[in-house]
């Protein structure tokens, strides 16, 4: 049961932890002949409001913390994922509807119930697009990441104090990277990769039939909480 719960919290930093990262690498270029109006941050970010639906690969890695990867499918208030933590498979299911978690863990045959705090969860790209206000973000450059035209948006808060700089696609709308600063130090970097915009059939989000659900909502009570 102790590798169990450990594996459950390692899985709930997919949903409390934001951010993500990889290698960079960017051109810029400029020219001398005329251009065309540029593309204001509203309108770029304006873009990622009210997708039907996402499918995307990620990898997060926060400071002092271990990296992690797997695979997103979105749809408005679902969401699931497939990850492999100490070499077992993990799929989790998000009904943000209910505002629950589900764990599944193939090799242990069941599912793990889990509250769901939305105010801690992990942003996904389209939320990035949703939730920055266009009047504090500024458009840097323009440059190829990841194989695609994005447009490298810095976002400050907290008189400076907080960053969030984003690599956002110009066909979509969205960030196929995030860097997290705080004070100056870096606390997270994200990278999406393989994003596909388009709807999510619903049978996605439907738990496996026959595979029992053990509610941990007491359990989880009595863990102790990381400062």
């Amino acid at each position: 049961m102790k590798k169990i719960m450990t594996l459950v919290g390692i899985a709930l930093l997919v949903f409390t932890l934001a951010g993500c990262g990889g290698t960079d690498k960017t051109s810029t270029s400029s020219s001398n002949q005329p251009t065309a109006k540029q593309e204001s941050a509203a309108d770029l970010l304006a873009k990622g409001k009210n997708l039907p639906g996402l499918t995307y690969d990620y990898t997060m890695k926060v400071r002092e913390g271990p990296a992690m990867t797997g695979k997103v499918w979105l749809s408005g208030k679902k969401m699931k994922t497939e990850a492999t933590m100490e070499n077992q498979k993990i799929i989790t299911f998000l009904d943000g509807e209910a505002n629950v978690i589900y764990n599944y863990m193939p090799s242990q045959a069941k599912i793990m119930k889990i509250p769901f705090d939305p105010t801690k969860a992990a942003k996904s790209p389209d939320q990035y697009s949703q939730e920055t206000d266009a009047t504090k973000a500024k458009i840097l450059e323009t440059v190829n990441y990841d194989g695609v035209t994005c447009k490298v948006v810095l976002r400050e808060e907290k008189s400076g104090q907080s960053q969030v700089k984003m690599w956002v696609r110009e066909d979509y709308g969205i960030p196929a990277k995030v860097e997290v600063m705080e004070a100056g130090v870096l606390q997270m970097t994200a990278e999406y990769k393989n994003i596909k915009v388009g709807s999510v059939p619903p049978e996605t989000f439907a738990l496996p039939q026959g595979v029992p659900v053990i509610d941990m909502s007491e359990m989880m009570k009595q863990m102790p909480v990381k400062p």
